[in-house]
């Protein structure tokens, strides 16, 4: 009785060690999609080319190692289902934001201002160079959250439809509307900079400090508010062009306040 619990419990063991040998090849193998580049506008450009040669749609993501939802991104383009349709009709890039590095030449190369969530997922006609996906593209900063189901039906239409309808900014608001997004595209990527600081403590003592998650949460909350009011701002020149604009006001950050 005694050899036969001996054994087993050897066997059990052997197949947890083999488990976890079975683990860690497979994080080696499958190393992190965001991976820093010396010249990530140049990795685009490539990207762009070669969607124009195939005839496929450039899928450019921009997202972190560091981040949840980014992470998940690739676990989920990574279905056999999502990675057939990604493969067949999409010529996919990664680039890496790390501390919020200031990427607004790719973002502007696009025409938009900034990223406003990681990970930001933008679909181009690679043959007009237009963004595709400005309506929904907001969805993917909870890229996690999303079922793999939505993955597969989203890339899908997107892959049918590869030429919607493009309505031109009106001469007469464009340059109110381009001033407004340049200006807080700045101040976006201020309170990014903001951040890092607490981002890297956070990274070396696997503690995030309080002040560092207050400033997250006002950023958090300023950027997504501020994507939201770029596209309804663009909606509104375009259908009724006529009429007066509203530009939002935000609130200045805690750390700009007076003491």
């Amino acid at each position: 009785m005694r050899s036969l619990f001996t054994y087993s419990l050897k066997l059990l063991c052997l197949v947890a060690a083999t488990m976890a040998y079975a683990t860690e090849t497979a994080e080696l193998s499958n190393p992190s999609a965001y991976v820093d580049s010396p010249d990530p506008m140049l990795d685009v450009q490539r990207a762009l080319d070669r969607a124009k040669s195939s005839g496929k749609l450039l899928l450019l993501v921009m997202g972190a190692q560091w981040c949840h939802d980014s992470t998940g991104l690739v676990e989920k383009f990574a279905a056999p289902e999502v990675a057939s349709v990604l493969a067949n009709h999409y010529e996919t890039v990664f680039v890496d934001v790390g501390y919020f590095k200031d990427l607004r030449q790719i973002t502007r190369r696009f025409d938009q201002p900034h990223y406003f969530a990681t990970p930001t997922v933008m679909i181009v006609n690679a043959n007009t160079e237009r963004l595709i996906n400005a309506k929904d593209m907001h969805i993917w900063g909870s890229a996690d959250s999303v079922p793999t189901q939505q993955y597969l039906d989203y890339f899908s239409v997107y892959a049918n439809n590869p030429s919607p309808q493009y309505v031109p900014l009106p001469d007469s608001q464009a340059s109110v509307v381009s001033a407004f997004e340049q200006q807080n595209s700045q101040r976006l990527q201020e309170a990014y900079e903001v951040l890092v600081p607490g981002m890297k403590l956070e990274d070396r003592t696997g503690k995030a400090a309080k002040e560092f998650l207050k400033q997250w949460g006002e950023v958090r909350q300023y950027r997504t508010s501020l994507q939201q009011d770029i596209f309804r701002l663009r909606r509104q020149v375009q259908e009724a062009p006529d009429e007066s604009l509203t530009l939002p006001q935000y609130e200045a950050f805690s750390w700009e306040q007076s003491p």
